[in-house]
């Protein structure tokens, strides 16, 4: 995967932040299992990475009922800034390693249409677009380039840029709304009985497409670090708070390949594809308004994109049953 960070001030302040990032493949295994009686299902999916900054490491499952699933994900994010502006007196470095952390729990419901059968509103059996929607909670951290904000007292006549500075670590804890669509999903929830032709079995050979938009709202805060070096860069003005409200805009898409193999009640989905995906971060606060205020802004756009892998593998009794029409 190839991960690329721009930040809307970058090029304003002489570009001083550097993170470097590696090119690396994705693997994901996906496990889905069901109980009969209650309609509970309970999977796995695993994501192995050595991208973004330095190397990540995902694990991630889901517990579903009905047409509800739970999602979780969990990932370690490190990797090397390098810092190029100026650096205080003190502790403050121009190259240096992190190690942040990733979670993602999300609640999520399939759509599904219904039609009349013998006078009771039931599931049309060929409806298998994979729609989904839901909301979840997002915690998240990486290294931020500040762009400083200045004021002689004239707001906002005399706005202008301080020296920049570098935060390791900008905490992100976010609640989304979210939805899309996910075929490769959903030929496993159905164990590959039903295509998206009705009346027709899916290809074993065919394109797939899994989409994802997500909208979140919550808080972002720095370290002490980051304020500190903004502070000491730009003497005699004050950050007038580490904390903002942080609002993101998350874009996911995923297009390729898949093939699959059904034994009875089990199902083993195989896919190559390419992923792109895209989060724009915009934190409120700090702002300047006075001569002793320093503004902080350091909104930006986060990309990921490159080739994946994917297996999946689903099992459940109801798929010896012959498939409703």
């Amino acid at each position: 995967m190839h991960w690329y960070i721009n930040f809307i001030q970058h090029s304003a302040i002489g570009k001083p932040l550097a993170i470097e990032f590696n090119t690396s493949s994705m693997m994901s295994l996906e496990g889905n299992f069901a109980i009969r009686r209650i309609g509970l299902r309970l999977g796995l999916n695993a994501n192995f990475e050595n991208n973004m900054i330095g190397k990540a490491y995902r694990w991630g499952g889901y517990v579903g009922f009905k047409d509800y699933w739970l999602k979780i994900q969990r990932s370690s994010i490190s990797g090397t800034l390098y810092w190029t502006g100026e650096l205080p007196p003190g502790d403050y470095q121009s190259q240096a390693d992190f190690n942040n952390s990733y979670f993602n729990i999300d609640i999520l419901k399939n759509f599904k249409k219904k039609r009349y059968v013998d006078g009771k509103r039931q599931l049309y059996a060929t409806d298998k677009s994979g729609i989904y929607w839901g909301f979840g909670y997002t915690s998240m951290g990486f290294p931020v380039e500040l762009a400083t904000l200045t004021t002689e007292g004239n707001f906002p006549d005399d706005l202008k840029f301080g020296k920049p500075a570098y935060d390791k670590f900008y905490k992100i804890k976010s609640f989304n709304i979210s939805g899309g669509f996910d075929l490769l999903r959903q030929l496993c929830m159905v164990g590959g009985r039903y295509g998206s032709i009705p009346g027709k079995p899916p290809m074993r050979l065919a394109v797939y497409v899994s989409t994802e938009d997500r909208l979140g709202f919550g808080s972002g805060k720095l370290t002490s670090y980051g304020v500190s070096m903004a502070e000491a860069l730009n003497p005699g003005r004050t950050v007038s708070s580490p904390s903002f409200f942080n609002g993101n805009v998350h874009y996911f898409l995923s297009l390729g390949l898949r093939y699959f193999i059904k034994s009875g009640p089990s199902l083993i989905v195989f896919a190559v594809g390419y992923d792109f995906e895209g989060t724009a971060f915009f934190p409120f606060g700090a702002k300047t308004r006075k001569k002793e205020d320093l503004g902080l802004d350091f909104s930006g756009i986060i990309f990921n994109h490159g080739l994946t892998f994917k297996m999946y593998i689903a099992f459940d009794r109801r798929w010896n049953d012959r498939p409703n029409k």
